[in-house]
């Protein structure tokens, strides 16, 4: 007879880690920091 698993160890609930990463937000942040980089070494500075 096979032995019964942990039914805490294998909860849904305990399935939802991993790697963390950044959140959209975050993301878009970024995109905005990255394009105003880039504007202000296209155009000259006034």
């Amino acid at each position: 007879m096979r032995k019964r698993r942990n039914p805490v160890a294998t909860a849904p609930i305990l399935r939802k880690g991993g790697a963390h990463q950044p959140s959209r937000s975050a993301d878009r942040a970024k995109l905005r920091a990255q394009l105003k980089r880039e504007t202000s070494q296209w155009r000259p500075s006034q």
